[in-house]
Order: structure tokens, then sequence, then C-alpha cells
């Protein structure tokens, strides 16, 4: 099977599976001791069948997961994976999650999709091909004025960012048309690329776990940058992360915050 195909398809698998085991109840933990930090047994099940999944139909390729599992190598392709994308939200029945995986080429977005199974929606993308949203393209806002702006901004569970978090949301208050955090970043992205918002910006953000949103993001025109104005890296380490429609906002946003 083509791997956008195969993609497609083992996602939304993903997505039945993942209500089928949260109408019959499930577990909530706290991972690595930090009761802010929300992992379920959804989580898991749904994480042991993409990884399954991927390893019988492309048993060559490497596999990163957030929640473990996987095989993670320097290979020429490589599969992330994040089963819940929001598991907070997903544990208090509040229907913004997502399942999130991504296909790397060489360190680089290939294909990716993101699956809200409530909704039904499902955006995707292939590198050079567009960014889609239940099969039709999409496509970045074209707003380049921040007061006429739509940012979702999340500071993280850091002590040390609790400060510039208060301070940079204050900013945003002053200098944005509307200020939100729906506290599921895979989604979040996505929502810039449908130019349903105009940017995200993250305190902290492993852009490994979300490297199919921000393909989708790409594909879809937008723009994403570290602290400095820079190209991001894609890594498991958490990042001081900013997502614009485009560099005039982008600007803004590093200029204020």
């Amino acid at each position: 099977m083509e791997p956008y195909d195969f993609l497609l398809n083992t996602i939304q698998e993903a997505g039945k599976l993942l209500l089928q085991k949260r109408d019959l109840g499930f577990e909530t933990l706290a991972k690595d001791g930090d009761p802010k930090n929300v992992v379920t047994s959804v989580d898991m099940a749904v994480n042991e069948f993409i990884i399954g999944e991927i390893r019988r139909e492309f048993p060559s390729h490497d596999i990163y997961s957030e929640e473990g599992g996987g095989s993670e190598g320097a290979k020429e392709f490589f599969w992330t994976i994040d089963p819940i994308d929001g598991s907070a939200n997903f544990a208090r029945s509040i229907p913004h999650f997502a399942i999130s995986i991504g296909l790397l080429q060489n360190g680089e977005p290939f294909l990716g999709a993101v699956f809200n199974p409530v909704t039904s929606e499902l955006f995707s993308f292939k590198k050079d091909g567009g960014a889609f949203l239940n099969g039709k393209q999409i496509f970045v806002s074209k707003i380049t004025d921040l007061s006429k702006s739509y940012v979702f901004f999340h500071a993280g569970r850091k002590n040390e960012l609790h400060e510039w978090g208060g301070k940079s949301y204050a900013a945003l208050l002053e200098h944005a048309r509307k200020t939100q955090n729906f506290a599921g970043s895979s989604l979040d992205t996505c929502f810039v690329a449908a130019g349903r918002t105009e940017a995200n910006v993250y305190g902290t953000l492993s852009t490994l776990d979300i490297a199919a949103a921000i393909g989708i993001l790409k594909e879809a025109g937008g723009i994403i940058a570290n602290e400095k104005g820079e190209e991001i890296s894609y890594s498991k380490e958490p990042q001081k992360i900013f997502m614009a429609n485009n560099r005039e906002i982008l600007d803004q946003l590093l200029k204020i915050l």
C-alpha cells in the first residue's frame, strides 16, 4: 500500500479504536509523576495499534512515539506518533484532541495526518502536494495585522516560563483580536493551516510529536520559527515555538513577545 493511503486508513482505524476504548471506560495516570502531565490507558492502546500497523507494512522504517514502544533511529524514513495529542482534554471529555501520525524523510516531514475522531475532521498533507481537510485543499488566512488576528497561546507547565507567560498573555490581550488556549497542539496547528486562526505560540513544544501538523501548516502556506525567528528543528526536546499564517504576523508576535 502507498504510504499516504496507508496513513489515512490507519489513522481512521485508530480513531475507531480510540472511541471504542473511551466508551468502555479508561484509566487516567500522571506521566513521570507529574499530575499536570496526563496520559490514559487509551493512549497506550492506540499507540500499540499504530506501531503494530507500521511495523507490519513498513518493517524497515524507524518509529518514534511520544508514549514509547517505537524504534527510534536514523533511517531515511522515520514515523512519528502521538496517539492522543491533547490527552488532558480527552480525559475530561473535552472534544479537542487528535491522533497525529507523520512520516519524515531524511529528517523533514514527508507525509502526515491529524485526525479528531469526535468531529471526524481529518487533516493531511503530502510534501509539495498540498494540505487537506477531509480531502479538500486548505490554506492559511490572508490577515497581516495582529490586531485583527486570533492567536492561541500556551505558556507551558515549567515554573521558569510563568513570568514570561503572564507578560506575554497580557501583551496578546492588548495587541491581538482574540487570545485563546484550546490545549491541543496538533489541532491548534491545523487550525492555523485551515485559516481558522492566525497564530499559535508555545512556551514549550516537542516539535517531533506534532511533525505531521507542522507539515500540514507549511503546505497550507504557514510559517513556524523559534523565538529568534529562525527555522525550527525537529526534536523531542521542548522548544519555544511561534507559528503564523505569514511572516508579517510572525514578526509582530516576535516583537511584542
